[in-house]
């Protein structure tokens, strides 16, 4: 039993809890590595555009429903479905550059963009 009254493992170094100890790596480093792993059609073309394009389409849906342009709804109901079941199919993200990054940014600045651009199209169509 040590002085503290904490009693160690027998055979145990003096430094057992210190020991046991792995430093940890920040979330960070974690992502920037994830990110030099991944190719550039990984990243740019299956990630950050795919997701961009989901969330255009599904930001756009909405605008389209909120201004009842039933043909323009229709349309859009079907780009979307057809494109979510590309999204659907397609592997887990698993990592947290994936998690964290390569899904939720690009797929936020996409229904965005979509959301803006509808009364524009929806004009144009009509």
């Amino acid at each position: 039993m040590s002085r503290s009254g904490v009693q160690f493992p027998p055979g145990a170094p003096a430094n057992f809890f210190m020991t046991r100890r792995k430093k940890k790596k920040l979330p960070l480093q974690n992502v920037v590595q994830e990110y030099k792993d991944a190719s550039p059609h990984e990243f740019w073309y299956e990630g950050v555009l795919m997701n961009f394009i989901y969330g255009l389409l599904q930001g756009s849906l909405i605008s389209f429903i909120a201004l009842r342009v039933d043909i323009v709804v229709l349309i859009s109901y079907l780009m979307f479905y057809f494109f979510l079941g590309k999204i659907v199919n397609r592997p887990k993200y698993v990592t947290d550059l994936g998690k964290f990054i390569v899904f939720p940014v690009p797929t936020a600045i996409g229904a965005y963009i979509g959301y803006k651009l509808a009364p524009y199209i929806t004009s144009i169509i009509s």
